[in-house]
């Protein structure tokens, strides 16, 4: 089981990257109008959360390395999976603040369909 836990992190972690680099790309491409303008209730939020978030994975990325070493996880891990740990708390907090920083115009129904 050890280096598989870490390959399927770095994979997730890849993969999230890409999703957050694609939607910079289409959101960049489709010009700096196409935002929809956020209600002022949640213009706080979208500034205040993702720092937040980002120093959260921090710390819980910090946690989980001095565990590691504290509880002498090689025996069942391996510092792979530990590094595809951390790669995906990363990727996920870059995934937060491209989201948050880059909003997307909402896909519109098509009219013949009808809400439920």
């Amino acid at each position: 089981m050890r280096y598989v836990v870490g390959l399927v992190f770095f994979a997730f972690g890849t993969a999230l990257l890409f999703s957050a680099l694609a939607r910079r790309r289409r959101v960049i491409a489709a010009g700096p109008g196409a935002q929809p303008p956020l209600h002022p209730s949640l213009r706080t939020l979208a500034d205040t959360m993702p720092p937040l978030i980002v120093l959260a994975l921090g710390i819980v990325g910090a946690k989980m390395a001095l565990a590691f070493v504290v509880a002498d996880a090689t025996r069942h891990l391996s510092y792979l999976d530990l590094g595809g740990f951390l790669f995906l708390l990363a990727a996920y907090g870059t995934w937060v603040v491209i989201r948050s920083r880059y909003r997307e115009v909402p896909a519109r129904r098509p009219d013949h369909v009808e809400a439920r």
